[in-house]
């Protein structure tokens, strides 16, 4: 998540650290650290996880979990 929320909000470690008040900075710099050591690594399992989530979602387009999820959406106008 750490990773994800660098690449995908552009957010910075004091930023994640804000988000996830359970990490530390030095924990949030060690896993961005190890990230850019195995950078092609993280990238392909995050790229395979998000195409599993886009192939599950493709396969279950009216399930009660995604029905609820939309629906907290619009109510929240997010």
């Amino acid at each position: 998540m750490i990773v994800a929320d660098y690449l995908w909000h552009g957010w910075s470690a004091e930023e994640i650290v804000r988000q996830y008040p359970h990490l530390t900075l030095a924990e949030t710099h060690a896993a961005l650290g190890y990230y850019f050591d195995h950078k092609e690594e993280i990238e392909a399992e995050l790229l395979a996880e998000y195409r599993d989530a886009e192939q599950w979602k493709k396969a279950h387009p009216s399930s009660a979990f995604l029905l609820r999820l939309k629906a907290i959406k619009e109510q929240t106008g997010a």
